[in-house]
């Protein structure tokens, strides 16, 4: 079975499932696939991946955007700037994974394999 035969099958099952379609489908997994990825859904992905996911794109933006509103005008060091987003991205990635992993388990979707 193809990507694209698997994504859609994964979308029919998350809409099967009422899972809003701003959760199977945010707008980072809907850029990346215009962009060519072939990403899964994160309902579909692993855990760490999820994690690691979540904390990167999130660390990062939150980190840049706080850096230059207000962060750089406040005199805070650039370490610290650092260090505070990479916590961000800890713990937003953190509870990301646990609510895909939780929604996946709850909704009984099925594993990206057997789709």
């Amino acid at each position: 079975m193809s990507f694209q035969d698997k994504l859609e099958a994964a979308q029919k099952e998350l809409s099967e499932a009422n899972i809003w379609k701003s959760n199977h489908n945010p707008p980072i997994s809907v850029l990346l696939i215009k962009l060519g990825f072939n990403i899964r859904p994160f309902h579909y992905c692993s855990f760490i991946s999820n994690f690691i996911t979540a904390s990167l794109w999130f660390g990062s933006v939150w980190g840049l955007l706080m850096w230059f509103t207000s962060w750089q005008s406040s005199g805070m060091t650039i370490q610290a700037a650092l260090i505070g987003s990479f916590f961000a991205g800890i713990l937003f990635g953190l509870f990301m994974a646990l609510y895909y992993k939780h929604s996946a388990k709850k909704n009984n979707l099925s594993h990206w394999h057997t789709l």
